[in-house]
């Protein structure tokens, strides 16, 4: 194995710190032995770039990339697309993403888990049958063999299935054969589905690339081929911290867990998933369900000698619903904590003798008995009596431990002119540290990267319960400060002592006004809650109306905010006639996850401290981390550092290319302070070094200045390779870009001056003469450029898929 770094390193040269960074995540993974690294370096720092670092220095192991969300994907994808084109090593990559986004039939289901699960058991159910109808005729012998895809009757069959009256999934179907093992059928992968498993490993293909690349095989099946010769896995953090995926889904994979390194990307969200992982919830809905099936399965249950857990199930779950209906009575629609002993005393009863684990034990196993039957007669294998006996085990760590707490609460819903009620019960995990340490102790290195692990040593102690773990390096800010301003206020804050105070309300509201009014371009104000929003809403839209701004407003609803995005991305063009103001809520869902690239955002204001609501719950957790840390630590851990973050992830939209330049403002002046109620020390070491603390009056002036006189400082873009033009009549024009760097606005320039003399052209070659190497990849000119980069000049660009490259024309009078 070629251990060296700058072989594997896709780019013509390191940033500031970025070598340093690489060649101790390599050192990491040469130590092994379940060590830790945690990255804390800001966006533009290369921390993607670790990924190469990681393929030099490994010997035999595989590296699974952890990550968040869907749209990370295609981040990591782009980065082993680069170490291919841009050096002689080709690492293989698979990647596994929710069935809803890989299904072929995703869009005929309501619920695509359920409907692939009922879907996966009847095709097995065909295969099985259609195997034993072979052996009847070919006769049965051990290498005997059933290829659904050469049985010309069974295809016409399903093909003509129309949505709804399906009798399998084909193509699961054509993923799969059956074989004999010991005289029973089983099922393997078939040849065709090892085939493109195999091909896909040989290419870098996108997730919208998928469906058409796998034909008619299951793309989940074909990832999952593929990922067993891949140097590099991309899985969720559910696949990797939930122990019931992961033991699933390694054994699925052949990944072993001691040849296997773990890179986690937004590790500072890492705490929050575990918790969710290791809590419990259950629904009145799923009691309710459970009584069905119990009362369904009862024959087929006494049949089968389970009376005492028919007995347990008919004795425990009215008792349950019972309870609920209790709390319905009571309605109240905040989250409350629950007596587990009461609980249980209720549901199991109150007899000296109690045997409340067996009773559970009883109950899951004919939860497991009535799943199995559920699966042979082809019905849906979503157990709800499972989800009871889960809960009611958990229910046990409740009792016996601190760090898991049972809360209740009911919702109201109104259905034409009646009005619902429902009780939830919860069993919420406070500590994500033990299962943490769990899976990392598993691994042979795991490296944590984050742009917002600040201050690093309070994640380290909530993630490893100690300090000394992980060895910790910080990187300092990339991009030039003469792109940014950065502001705190004085005296404003949105401590609930003084939050209606009329003169602190006016400081408020002279921030916002600085800010909506002074900054051009897109803003986005982040609020504590939606009803700070709200407090402040009339006199944003008034601000914005005045500045000849347009106000939009986050969504409650997730399906909403693509389309919002949408429109305020659009208002950020330099054509538009209104920029936008988004008015959101700091943590929310436009705080974090999406990428403001371009002139799509110019400032970023947090109004207040994002400190959690300090309700009943949120004083059990603070006393939970403070006897196990003490007060100070404790209470930053516990409140103080989920706020820090959900802060810094907000201010860290405005710049995400090192020549993007805005405004960031803290609106609270606990953000100015140190000691006491200040966070000032917790904040990263560049933002203390530029804040400017002003007053509502002064902000407008620091803000006006700014804008008048700063100069965006360019940073040269790393090119690799030769940048060719190439008109529509495949004529190849002599480079015009040698390996090196280049500011932007002179490539830019370079690029007018060929659209004069050319009606249009692209960038990079379809010419077979050039080999890869020499060419500039067209996924680094989507990053160096904006739109608003090329109508700045009177260029349109756009990415033409068929030919892979970026095709630049003149803008006409009738394309504006």
């Amino acid at each position: 194995m070629d251990q060296d770094i700058d072989r594997w390193f896709p780019y013509p040269g390191y940033r500031p710190h970025q070598r340093e960074m690489l060649e101790a995540a390599a050192e990491i993974v040469r130590t092994g032995g379940h060590s830790v690294f945690m990255v804390d370096a800001p966006t533009g720092s290369g921390k993607t770039s670790i990924l190469s670092a990681l393929l030099a220095a490994r010997n035999d192991q595989q590296i699974v990339v952890v990550l968040r969300t869907v749209s990370q994907v295609s981040i990591y994808l782009d980065e082993i697309k680069k170490i291919r084109q841009n050096t002689n090593k080709r690492p293989r990559v698979a990647y596994l993403v929710g069935k809803a986004k890989t299904c072929q039939l995703r869009d005929e289901m309501d619920s695509v888990y359920m409907g692939c699960d009922l879907l996966k058991i009847m095709t097995r159910q065909l295969l099985e049958s259609k195997m034993r109808e072979y052996m009847y005729l070919a006769g049965r012998s051990q290498d005997t063999v059933y290829d659904p895809s050469k049985d010309e009757s069974l295809l016409e069959l399903i093909m003509d299935e129309r949505e709804g009256e399906r009798s399998c999934c084909p193509y699961y179907l054509l993923s799969k054969e059956a074989y004999l093992l010991d005289g029973e059928i089983k099922f393997r992968s078939s040849r065709k589905a090892q085939e493109v498993g195999r091909a896909i490993g040989d290419n870098i293909i996108y997730l919208d690339e998928l469906d058409e690349h796998c034909g008619d095989m299951c793309p989940y099946e074909a990832m999952a081929l593929s990922a067993e010769d891949a140097d590099v896995v991309i899985l969720n953090y559910n696949h990797v911290f939930d122990d019931t995926y992961r033991d699933a889904m390694y054994n699925w994979l052949g990944l072993d867990p001691e040849k296997t390194i773990l890179l986690i990307d937004e590790a500072h969200n890492l705490g929050d998933t575990v918790r969710a992982v290791n809590s419990d919830v259950l629904s009145q809905f799923s009691v309710k369900k459970a009584i069905k099936e119990v009362e369904s399965s009862r024959m087929k249950a006494r049949k089968a000698g389970l009376n005492k857990s028919l007995a347990v199930a008919e004795q425990i779950l009215p008792r349950i619903m019972k309870f609920m209906e209790k709390m319905n009575e009571k309605g109240t629609s905040s989250e409350e904590w629950f007596d587990p002993h009461m609980f249980s005393d209720f549901v199991f009863g109150e007899s000296l003798v109690r045997e409340d684990d067996r009773m559970v034990a009883e109950l899951m196993n004919l939860g497991d008995v009535i799943a199995r039957q559920k699966e042979s007669g082809s019905e849906s294998s979503e157990m709800h009596l499972q989800k009871v006996g889960d809960f009611l085990f958990m229910l046990n760590f409740a009792k016996n431990d601190e760090a898991y707490v049972p809360l209740k609460y009911t919702d109201k819903r109104q259905v034409g002119g009646n009005t619902y009620t429902s009780t939830t019960l919860e069993i919420r995990n406070l500590d994500p540290s033990l299962q943490i340490e769990s899976v990392v102790g598993q691994h042979h290195a795991t490296i944590m990267i984050s742009g917002t692990f600040s201050p690093p040593e309070a994640y380290e102690l909530y993630y490893f319960a100690k300090n000394g773990r992980a060895t910790i390096i910080t990187l300092p800010n990339q991009f030039p400060p003469e792109n940014r301003l950065v502001l705190t206020a004085s005296r404003a804050t949105t401590q609930s002592s003084l939050r209606d105070d009329r003169d602190n309300v006016t400081e408020i509201q002279q921030h916002l006004e600085s800010f909506i009014a002074g900054v051009p371009g897109n803003v986005v104000v982040y609020f504590t809650s939606y009803n700070l929003l709200n407090q402040y809403m009339d006199i944003c839209t008034t601000v914005a109306k005045a500045a000849g701004k347009q106000i939009y407003l986050e969504p409650r609803d997730s399906k909403e905010v693509s389309s919002v995005l949408a429109r305020f991305f659009q208002a950020g063009l330099k054509s538009a006639t209104k920029p936008g103001v988004l008015l959101a809520v700091a943590g929310g869902k436009m705080s974090e996850g999406i990428d403001y690239r371009g002139e799509a955002l110019k400032g970023a204001m947090v109004v207040g401290l994002p400190l959690t609501a300090y309700t009943e719950i949120q004083k059990t957790v603070n006393e939970y981390y403070k006897s196990k840390y003490g007060n100070k630590q404790g209470m930053f851990i516990a409140y103080t550092l989920p706020a820090m973050n959900r802060a810094l992830q907000a201010l860290g939209r405005v710049h995400r290319a090192a020549d993007e330049d805005g405004v960031l403002v803290l609106c609270d002046f606990r953000f100015a302070s140190k000691g006491g109620m200040g966070v000032r020390e917790y904040l990263p070491d560049w933002m203390d070094r530029e804040m400017k603390v002003c007053s509502g009056r002064e902000s407008a002036q620091l803000i006006a200045d700014w804008v008048k006189h700063h100069k965006r400082a360019e940073v040269p873009l790393e090119t690799k390779g030769l940048l060719n033009v190439e008109t529509d009549n495949n004529e190849v024009q002599e480079p015009i870009l040698q390996t090196g760097k280049i500011k932007k606005t002179r490539l830019l320039n370079i690029l007018a001056k060929i659209a004069r003399s050319k009606e249009r052209f692209y960038l990079g070659t379809i010419n077979n003469q050039l080999k890869k190497e020499d060419r500039l990849d067209s996924t680094q000119l989507k990053e160096m450029f904006t739109d608003e980069d090329f109508s700045r000049l009177g260029l349109k660009a756009c990415y033409v898929h068929s030919i892979g490259e970026v095709e630049v024309k003149r803008i006409r009078k009738n394309d504006k």
